[in-house]
């Protein structure tokens, strides 16, 4: 489960002294108590609703301390309101460890937009493909509509070749989220 309304990717940054030697870049992670609850919150639900009701937060707060150990603090309130949910912690490098030599340790994964973003890609590689992945943009107020794709996106780059896979986008289509 991969949070994108805010995190590593909102374009809060800029870049100062263009084309200078003392030029400077800066991107800037944005996280707000409301949208990690959210996240939080539909991560647990998902997990409780599944059979091994497991759960797994991905973060990197060792170093990135203050927005990731936020994410951290709120996983452990919100999970004391799932007492029937097993949940741990990983830090992000440490889940490509996990996610390649002990899958069957994981269920369901919850991590900010840019670690899931790569976490995702490396799933869809371990599983054979990129192109054999689904993925979904869920509202989990179901104010708005949801949105399915491939994980791929639309793949322009193998257009009219004859060679992509239409596994995914069927998979779109039974994605229960």
């Amino acid at each position: 489960m991969r949070e994108n309304s805010e995190g590593e990717y909102s374009g809060n940054g800029g870049r100062t002294h263009r084309g200078l030697p003392e030029e400077v870049g800066t991107e800037v992670a944005i996280f707000t108590r409301v949208g990690v609850t959210r996240i939080m919150r539909y991560a647990f639900r998902l997990a409780q609703s599944r059979p091994r009701k497991l759960l797994t937060v991905v973060t990197k707060s060792n170093a990135q301390r203050h927005g990731m150990v936020m994410w951290d603090e709120i996983a452990a309130e919100v999970a004391q309101e799932f007492s029937d949910v097993q949940w741990d912690k990983m830090l992000v490098d440490a889940m490509t460890h996990r996610m390649t030599l002990h899958p069957q340790t994981l269920d369901t994964i919850v991590a900010t937009n840019l670690h899931a973003d790569i976490l995702s890609d490396l799933a869809g590689a371990l599983a054979g493909s990129l192109g054999v992945a689904p993925t979904a943009n869920i509202d989990p107020e179901r104010r708005f509509p949801s949105m399915f794709e491939p994980i791929h996106g639309s793949a322009f780059d193998i257009t009219g070749k004859g060679i992509a896979n239409p596994i995914a986008t069927f998979w779109t289509a039974v994605t229960d989220a």
